[in-house]
């Protein structure tokens, strides 16, 4: 009797964790995404971030610790590199943020980034936010554009 509330304490676990790492994908994007999370840092806090333009910012003294923040972790499954990644924050039914990742993607690499977004985007509500994948561009000057993006 004593390991049955171990037991079901080990299954709450695990669905709450599949819970937690099942992402909602972009259909016709051929990003997957593994991780999505809306966050906010303490002022002792700071490490490397992109801004909402795309561009990488380093050091303490430039580090907006006031402002939210959103890591994405993904994967281009798509045959060609990406070189840009558009990315929009759904949260309570509604697209409460964007953020551009720009660099070069291989298919198959995880890729773990942490953008700068508005603290206007707290509280995110009792619905789980998503990252939608807005927009991708190729190496080769091909892109995807999401077509029913969603609405602001």
């Amino acid at each position: 009797m004593r390991y049955a509330g171990l037991g079901l304490a080990i299954g709450l676990l695990a669905v709450s964790n599949a819970n937690v790492t099942a992402q909602r994908q972009t259909p016709g994007s051929q990003i997957v995404v593994l991780g999505c999370g809306a966050h906010r840092h303490a002022p002792a806090e700071y490490h490397p971030w992109i801004d909402p333009y795309g561009y990488w910012h380093y050091g303490a003294a430039y580090f907006p610790y006031w402002d939210g923040f959103l890591d994405v972790s993904y994967k281009n499954e798509a045959g060609n590199i990406a070189t840009e990644v558009d990315w929009g924050l759904v949260a309570r039914g509604s697209l409460v943020a964007v953020a551009k990742d720009v660099g070069r993607f291989s298919p198959g690499v995880t890729i773990d980034h942490e953008f700068v977004v508005s603290r206007e985007v707290f509280p995110t509500g009792t619905e789980f936010p998503y990252c939608a994948v807005l927009r991708v561009r190729y190496a080769d000057g091909t892109s995807w554009e999401n077509p029913s993006p969603p609405e602001p």
